[in-house]
């Protein structure tokens, strides 16, 4: 039966793009090594990371034998941008870039090498050369279902919500699965139909083939519980997340966000050193009394958002976000207005409408505080800071 999402986000992740053009490829082609448990049932015994390691150097010893080999260049390329996304190193960014090159050098134009560069395009927040490059790699190959997910990451950044909905259709029309389901569950979720996005994760949830799928989706689960202000459902989600895969970033982070431990907190940040954890983490210490230990985080955003500029990154979203949390809105407002002069996602709005209502032009600030919410998303951070500037006006 033909999915249909009917009408008309959080950061879409790249891990399912990536992942699913790996699969696509036959780059996790070798199985891990696997022994039975006391019941008989198999037991994979290489965790997803041990299985990413395999598979670059099994792609890397392939080359050296094959260096003709196209495809398993933009494979290759690939895996660098999943390892890019596990260890927070965009240095990998590079490598990516380099095998996605060979592979078009190989084989000019071809579809496998496109969608790659325009998955690595979103993961560096270039999302026009994304959308090109991923219209490109359709027009070579209308089949890809990955490019049409790279295309749909990139027109819902760019704010074209109908365009983003056209591409989610494709993709879930081309090859429904978890990577379109988390596709098509977020353009609902940015529409503000919540109840049926829900409904759309579980069933991904239902189709789930181990732990690692069932515990990406326990946490989009647990986010759309949190983004609507239900915390209960959310640390509920999260622990089943949790009790299947302990280690995924999200879920702790999840975790962290309902208990609001700041043990919990060090630990996540330690373990994925992102600029906007490191934000998060310090606007929560500032919150418990710890003004110089919240701006030491801030110094680490401000580093780690270097290290992604120098990686080709372009993140002017997060350091507005930086800017606010330092209490400088003049500078929020400045680095907001420029990421909005390239796209215009509501995130974006949220923000832009934010600073400005911190530089104490609220007028201004309610028009981009409405436009966050226009499509009916329903989003608790977007009803307080509209609320807030609605409040300031009256």
């Amino acid at each position: 039966m033909r999915t249909s999402i009917g009408g008309a986000v959080r950061r879409t992740p790249l891990l399912l793009t990536v992942v699913a053009a790996l699969l696509a490829l036959g780059a996790f082609a070798v199985r891990p090594a696997t022994a039975p448990d006391d019941t008989g049932q198999t037991v994979v015994l290489t965790s997803a990371d041990d299985q990413l390691e395999a598979s670059i150097t099994r792609m890397q010893g392939r080359l050296r034998d094959l260096p003709g080999d196209w495809q398993t260049w933009a494979a290759l390329g690939m895996a660098y941008l999943e390892r890019a996304r596990i260890t927070v190193d965009p240095g990998f960014y590079a490598r990516a870039e380099g095998a996605f090159a060979e592979s078009a050098r190989l084989r000019p134009g071809n579809p496998e090498a496109l969608t790659g560069l325009g998955a690595l395009a979103n993961a560096r927040h270039d999302f026009g050369a994304a959308r090109t490059l991923a219209r490109t790699a359709l027009a070579a190959n209308a089949w890809s279902a990955e490019a049409a997910g790279v295309l749909a990451d990139a027109e819902t950044q760019l704010g074209n919500a109908a365009a983003a909905t056209d591409a989610v259709q494709r993709m879930l029309d081309l090859r429904p699965g978890l990577p379109a389901y988390a596709r098509a569950a977020y353009d609902l979720e940015q529409h503000g139909r919540v109840d049926e996005a829900g409904d759309l994760w579980r069933r991904a949830l239902a189709d789930a083939t181990g732990p690692a799928e069932q515990a990406y989706v326990r946490q989009q689960l647990g986010d759309l519980a949190w983004n609507t202000g239900d915390t209960v459902t959310a640390a509920r989600e999260y622990g089943l997340g949790l009790a299947a895969q302990p280690t995924l970033i999200g879920l702790r982070h999840g975790r962290a966000r309902v208990s609001g431990s700041l043990t919990e907190w060090a630990s996540l940040v330690q373990a994925a050193p992102t600029p906007t954890l490191l934000i998060e983490y310090a606007h929560r210490l500032h919150d418990a009394g710890r003004p110089s230990e919240a701006a030491a985080q801030l110094d680490l955003a401000e580093a780690a958002l270097k290290l992604f500029a120098a990686g080709g990154g372009a993140d002017d979203l997060t350091a507005a976000e930086l800017a606010i949390a330092r209490r400088q809105p003049a500078d929020a407002v400045r680095l907001a207005r420029r990421e909005w002069q390239r796209r215009q996602h509501a995130d974006v709005a949220d923000v832009l409408g934010w600073a400005l209502h911190l530089a104490g032009d609220d007028r201004t600030a309610l028009t981009f505080a409405r436009r966050a919410t226009a499509l009916g998303n329903r989003s608790a951070t977007y009803a307080t800071h509209l609320t807030a500037i609605e409040r300031s006006l009256s």
